[in-house]
């Protein structure tokens, strides 16, 4: 195990804005954030996003850039999301974006499956 705390960034989807979704995204949040204690993890920035609903107070505008631009500057460590798919908005991205991360020194995680490693991708 490593000296330091890692610094994780989260990424929460849900197919629309509506209030009956706010449940579905704390749930997401309350798993990410437990998971992330467990091992002990420093969140350092959420990432809310709606996949199709362009509006909604708690969407970040276009999460995978801001988390790409992140992952060059080496902001974080681990990209964490509550399943593997969300961390694309359809099924190929989800590889493509996984193995992005994964040259860019990025750790990513899902709370179902654990750490998703490069040869996956």
């Amino acid at each position: 195990m490593n000296n330091y705390t890692k610094r994780v960034c989260l990424l929460y989807r849900t197919d629309t804005t509506l209030p009956q979704d706010k449940p579905a995204l704390d749930r997401q949040r309350d798993i990410c954030l437990t998971f992330a204690e467990q091992y002990g993890w420093h969140p350092v920035r959420e990432f809310w996003e709606c996949l199709d609903d362009e509006s909604g107070p708690e969407k970040t505008e276009d999460a995978l850039l801001e988390l790409r631009a992140g992952a060059e500057q080496k902001k974080f460590d681990v990209l964490l999301v509550p399943r593997f798919a969300c961390i694309g908005r359809v099924p190929e991205e989800s590889f493509y974006a996984a193995a992005f991360f994964e040259r860019m020194g990025i750790e990513v995680w899902d709370t179902v499956e654990g750490r998703i490693v490069s040869r996956r991708c």
